[in-house]
């Protein structure tokens, strides 16, 4: 991507990672995802789940559009009695509702899937999620990542870092194309990443304090 990529504004590069995830065909993206899915599960986890000695609360979202899906992986937290929790919009924040089944998501607010409230519960306010599945259109393996320009996840780490829950494992959930070699620009107040996952593998990351 070299200068050119460089010297673009941060919508232009949206554009341009949205054309790169929806060129891919179809089939291609599900099998990408299933790859991925199977990865987040065998290295991150599973580890967690035995090294807590227990069943885990995951951070995950339905895929919208030519996102990579999480799916498979819900459906295995379900079998593991994990406890399976979706962000959900409230003014200019998210809202972790817990989603038991397929008919928990309805379509919300810019047709994105999210948790019915009327079919889902809130995840109770002293409880945090272990890990968190993070979308985005664009990550780098130094842990930069490119939203789409929303903030709510940025947002959201800032408010359970200050509820105190570091513990959080925040991974970045992408499929391969999505990882670009040009670094991606980072301010002080964007979310930080503790893995980047594709269907390629994990990559770990270095977060100051942990």
């Amino acid at each position: 991507m070299g200068t050119e990529w460089s010297n673009r504004s941060k919508t232009e590069r949206r554009r341009a990672m949205a054309a790169v995830r929806d060129a891919l065909p179809s089939d291609d993206r599900v099998r990408m995802s299933e790859r991925l899915c199977a990865n987040v599960e065998r290295e991150v986890l599973a580890p967690l789940r035995s090294r807590l000695g227990r069943t885990l609360t995951v951070g995950a979202y339905a895929a919208f559009r030519s996102e990579a899906d999480p799916y498979a992986l819900v459906r295995t937290c379900w079998e593991a009695g994990d406890t399976v929790a979706a962000p959900l919009i409230r003014d200019s924040a998210l809202e972790w509702r817990i989603v038991r089944e397929p008919d928990d998501w309805r379509t919300g607010k810019w047709s994105v899937p999210e948790p019915d409230p009327s079919r889902t519960a809130a995840l109770p306010a002293d409880r945090a999620p272990d890990a968190v599945l993070v979308p985005g259109l664009a990550f780098h393996r130094d842990g930069g990542r490119l939203g789409y320009g929303g903030g709510y996840y940025d947002r959201l780490f800032a408010a359970e870092s200050e509820r105190g829950n570091a513990r959080i494992l925040w991974i970045g959930f992408a499929l391969s194309p999505q990882l670009v070699t040009e670094p991606l620009p980072m301010e002080p107040h964007d979310l930080a990443l503790d893995a980047v996952a594709t269907d390629e593998g994990i990559i770990w990351l270095k977060r100051e304090g942990r």
